[in-house]
């Protein structure tokens, strides 16, 4: 099992940034090569250059660095073997930067009174969780700017880890008030099936969702006692989206929406007539298959998810985030199935990732400790020794590391220190062995998305439905009549069909609608350019 220990040589790191400044050190890097993950040669030094500095000099950095603490707010509760990790982790810090951490918790049934609270006391705190209205606090002068010059100075670790895309994620108004998580988190929605089943048909390999037809046909024809696919409404619907191949829909209708790979950034929906040819075609699909007997005839009457009738054997298809991929393939091997998956990405084959503002921590505007802050969060985050005692408690104690490489967490109940469970949700997951429940499937598939995965910056964008409120109303109602028909293939001709829909929207004030939410959209990317 390999070690990882990088004190000495990520300290070093920070003992050359603090000379530099000490010095006063009139250079600055450039700011977009800075936040780029290229690594050319503006960014941060590598450990390896870093260490072949000599000791002297990085103990001479340390030594004017005053012993400060810093008092952190994180969510949640702290579980029973906080004490013990934190006080590892502040055995480190303070052999690194001479900085420790004092932790306060906000209970998430307290979080919407107690946050605002602590936001209104700045002096008391200097590092708070920061995915709590985040763009709203910030704007109010909730956090402190943070600048890339900074980020340069005293987070070489995150200046490295840090894409463009997650930097834009983290600007209001052009400026940046939270150092972002850096890991891809995928924002997947995926098709599960029955792979054993799909084998023992000899159905051909499935690779969109338009390929499930065989797939449902061959269930149909030799599965007595299971259904193509069962489940509620929004079961069969989410197939109906899934064939539009990652039109993200705002607002829960097809009027205004996206496309995670469209990088001018446009709204599109059915007024469009390219979405429109998109929007019929899924629509023809899903007729050709409920014509067939291939969808359910009581979607609107049952109650039990997909999900849970395809534990049980009773439904051949469901769909869920990515990342219930693991739990799925738990279910099923538990009776000796074998899960198959189908990632619903854009035909360009775009992986969207979660905004990065999701996991990130912000800074007091008032914190006497700024510096030593960026200084103690790109430690906490970025290098891999602390981010495994924050993530999974201490070795040998929380988890081990088998033989295989994959960490087991140590079975307890409850576990002292759960993964995830101590408020830590922005220390670089890209950095984490697999876990022991992994199965080589998921790890492949979750490997191939990783690789293509990227932010889209639309996917942070929400929509202020003031001046359309009514309008709006009167398009939901108009969707659970006329639309939901179309979705799951109960109408007898889908051209007809759609341009009813869409007269019907037009009367609504669709149009309204899609010219505030452009403008909204086009204020929204304005925001987020980099100043």
């Amino acid at each position: 099992m390999r070690k990882w220990n990088r004190k000495a040589s990520w300290g070093i790191v920070y003992m050359i940034c603090m000379i530099l400044i000490l010095s006063a050190c009139s250079s600055k890097n450039n700011n977009t090569n800075a936040a780029s993950p290229s690594g050319d040669s503006s960014a941060p030094p590598s450990s390896a250059q870093a260490s072949s500095k000599s000791p002297p000099a990085s103990e001479s950095a340390k030594a004017q660095l005053d012993k400060v603490t810093l008092k952190f707010v994180l969510l949640g509760e702290p579980p029973k073997d906080n004490d013990a990790v934190m006080a590892e982790v502040n055995k480190k810090l303070e052999a690194d930067i001479n900085a420790t951490i004092e932790l306060t918790y906000i209970p998430f049934a307290d979080m919407q009174t107690k946050y605002p609270l602590v936001l209104a006391s700045p002096q008391d705190w200097d590092v708070i969780y920061g995915n709590v209205n985040y763009p709203s606090n910030a704007a109010k002068g909730g956090y402190h700017e943070i600048t890339l010059d900074d980020v340069n100075k005293f987070m070489p670790l995150s200046a490295k880890a840090t894409s463009e895309g997650q930097w834009a994620d983290a600007r209001v108004n052009g400026k940046i008030y939270m150092i972002p998580q850096t890991f891809k988190e995928l924002d997947v929605g995926t098709g599960f099936y029955r792979e054993d089943l799909r084998k023992k048909y000899n159905v051909p390999e499935m690779k969109t969702f338009k390929d499930l037809g065989a797939y449902f046909q061959a269930l149909k024809d030799n599965e007595k006692g299971m259904l193509p696919i069962d489940g509620a409404a929004s079961d069969v619907q989410g197939i109906f989206a899934a064939l539009l191949q990652n039109y993200v829909q705002k607002e829960n209708t097809f009027l205004i929406g996206f496309y995670p790979d469209d990088t001018a950034y446009s709204i599109t929906g059915l007024l469009d007539d390219s979405f429109k040819a998109k929007f019929i075609d899924a629509a023809k699909t899903m007729k050709e298959w409920a014509d067939k007997g291939l969808l359910p005839k009581n979607a609107f009457a049952q109650k039990t998810s997909g999900a849970d009738l395809g534990k049980e054997g009773k439904s051949g298809y469901w769909a869920n985030a990515f990342e219930n991929y693991v739990q799925y393939s738990a279910d099923m091997a538990a009776k000796g199935w074998e899960l198959g998956a189908i990632p619903n990405i854009t035909a360009s084959g775009f992986v969207m990732t979660r905004p990065a503002t999701g996991n990130g921590f912000a800074i007091s505007p008032q914190s006497k400790n700024y510096e030593r802050a960026l200084m103690a969060l790109d430690l906490l985050h970025q290098d891999k020794s602390y981010n495994m005692l924050l993530a999974f408690g201490i070795e040998g104690k929380n988890y081990t590391i088998n033989a295989d490489g994959k960490l087991v967490v140590t079975q307890a109940d409850p576990n002292p220190y759960p993964m995830y469970g101590a408020g830590w949700w922005s220390n670089n997951r890209d950095q984490w062995p697999p876990l022991e429940n992994y199965t080589q499937a998921y790890i492949d598939m979750k490997n191939a998305l990783l690789a293509k995965a990227q932010p889209s910056l639309l996917n942070g964008f929400n929509i202020d439905t003031t001046s359309f409120k009514s309008e709006l109303a009167l398009i939901s109602n108009i969707d659970k009549q006329y639309m939901q028909p179309i979705q799951m293939g109960l109408v007898k001709d889908v051209d007809a069909a759609v341009e009813d829909l869409l007269s019907r929207y037009k009367k609504a004030g669709a149009e309204k609608i899609v010219e505030e939410v452009k403008k909204q959209v086009a204020a929204f990317v304005a925001s987020k350019q980099s100043q």
